[in-house]
């Protein structure tokens, strides 16, 4: 295999000079941050771009331009970013010999994550997530993440260590480096985000014949649906519901989500409703949490999508529901 990013001096001539000398100088914090932080149990596992001091790997160069290749450039979040930290190991498909990155890849705007086991499928595309807006929320952020993965009985049996002490480690180094990262975005105003495709309420609902779960305001025929959804979320009487994402089963009332002009509603069968309220709420850091019918906010808050939600509908319907979440924050 070809290696894109082959170097990380080579990667930042790339770059406009400006975001270049940025990501020089934010490298160094991350840096100084991530060999302060790291563990004897954690050694094997840390890599650095061009990285020739590496306790445990002479190729660590490599290792961490291949976690590069196959983990961001892929799919990028928002594009030219700061490759700075990845934490893992690679396992080999004995099919092929191919080597497949497994871990997490912090850049300078997002966290890329791949954890699947199964090496004999095709190269797995690694799930990006947006940093957290502020850096108080790194530790919610970062312990979701962690949660979520699946590969610490694997990690543990490589590093000979428990699973609990490896994800406390972790944690501890990741709260620390993306923290700082969040930090100096604050200071140099320097994040960026990504582009979003313009969608319609009507057209996602025509697109994926989505009348029933996707739930239009514009339609007569729905408010009584509504009526039932504002009930039962407890949406006040002096709020606007811009749309329901939300199943009506035959007993214990609709479930889902919805979105008023002030607050994000989330509620599941048995549950009592919860409430985000927009000022705040960081809209590009909503993701699919392990569960299929999870959305999970960037400070960890767990949100409940319909349990039969068509599959197809899931992208599409998370950059909808990011698009109007950022043009009522607009308006506001």
């Amino acid at each position: 295999m070809s290696i894109a990013f082959t170097s990380f001096t080579e990667y930042l001539d790339s770059l406009p000079p400006e975001r270049a000398q940025l990501g020089a100088a934010l490298r160094a914090e991350v840096e100084r941050q991530v060999r302060a932080q790291t563990t004897a149990d954690l050694s094997a596992f840390v890599f650095l771009p061009d990285q020739t001091d590496h306790p445990d790997h002479t190729d660590a160069a490599r290792v961490f331009a291949q976690a590069v290749e196959q983990m961001y450039l892929p799919k990028p979040w928002v594009g030219q970013e700061v490759p700075l930290l990845f934490i893992g190991y690679h396992v080999m498909n004995r099919l092929t010999g191919r080597r497949t990155s497994q871990g997490l890849l912090l850049t300078d705007q997002a966290m890329y994550v791949q954890d699947e086991s199964t090496v004999l499928l095709a190269q797995p595309v690694a799930q990006g997530h947006t940093l957290p807006a502020q850096a108080d929320d790194a530790n919610a952020f970062v312990a979701n993440l962690l949660a979520h993965y699946k590969g610490w009985k694997d990690w543990a049996a490589l590093a000979d260590d428990s699973e609990a002490a490896l994800s406390a480690h972790c944690r501890t180094m990741l709260v620390a480096v993306t923290g700082t990262v969040v930090e100096f975005h604050r200071q140099h105003d320097s994040r960026r985000q990504p582009a979003l495709r313009a969608w319609t309420l009507a057209a996602l609902v025509s697109d994926h014949g989505a009348g029933d779960v996707l739930l239009d305001p514009a339609n007569p025929k729905l408010a009584k649906k509504l009526g039932k959804v504002a009930g039962k979320f407890q949406v006040p009487s002096g709020e606007t519901l811009q749309f329901a994402l939300a199943d009506f089963p035959l007993f214990g009332g609709p479930y889902g989500l919805a979105l008023s002009n002030s607050a994000l509603y989330s509620k599941d069968l048995i549950d009592a409703p919860l409430r985000i309220a927009l000022e705040g709420l960081d809209a590009r850091a909503l993701r699919f949490g392990s569960k299929s019918d999870e959305l999970v906010t960037g400070s960890g808050q767990t949100l409940t999508l319909p349990a039969h939600l068509p599959a197809g509908l899931r992208p599409p319907f998370l950059e909808f529901l990011q698009q109007e979440i950022l043009r009522s924050q607009t308006r506001t």
